[in-house]
């Protein structure tokens, strides 16, 4: 009886290893969307300037178009941490990665690992900076609904 470790004896394996997305010709750009555009605006009110940013890149080699977002995450958890996430376009889910516990790491590892540039702008804030940050989020939005409606009113 043969082991399962000869099993695989005169067969040629070949291993294809994925190019890393720092390996590839990307030139990263920051980007927002609408929405994006608004969680910009929010984290900055309420964490400070340089604590949210999201770029997109293409690959000159496959025109594949990539999203990374570096910012904070788990806002809504007891305790929230910094994110630094890359996905394919066009994407119909969140982006993947990982979380840290200071904007530095996140920005740090999007380098590293995707080739995305750090911003000048980047401040180094800690998790430290994110405590209470559910509830600062819930009086901004609804500062900026009141705003807004108030807006709305003097235009009419």
């Amino acid at each position: 009886m043969k082991k399962n470790s000869d099993f695989f004896v005169g067969i040629k394996m070949d291993k294809f290893a994925r190019e890393k997305l720092v390996e590839k010709d990307i030139e990263w750009k920051e980007v927002y969307t609408d929405k994006t555009m608004f969680l910009k605006d929010q984290f900055e009110a309420v964490v400070g300037p340089g604590s949210y940013f999201r770029f997109e890149g293409t690959d000159s080699g496959s025109g594949d178009s990539y999203y990374c977002i570096v910012g904070p995450a788990k806002v809504h958890k007891p305790r929230a941490k910094f994110f630094a996430g890359v996905r394919k376009l066009p994407a119909t889910y969140s982006a993947g990665g990982k979380y840290f516990d200071s904007m530095d790491g996140a920005s740090t590892y999007a380098r590293e690992t995707w080739g995305v540039p750090t911003p000048k702008s980047l401040k180094p804030y800690t998790a430290a900076k994110l405590y209470g940050i559910s509830g600062r989020i819930k009086e901004w939005k609804k500062e900026k609904e009141r705003l807004e409606e108030q807006e709305s009113k003097d235009d009419n």
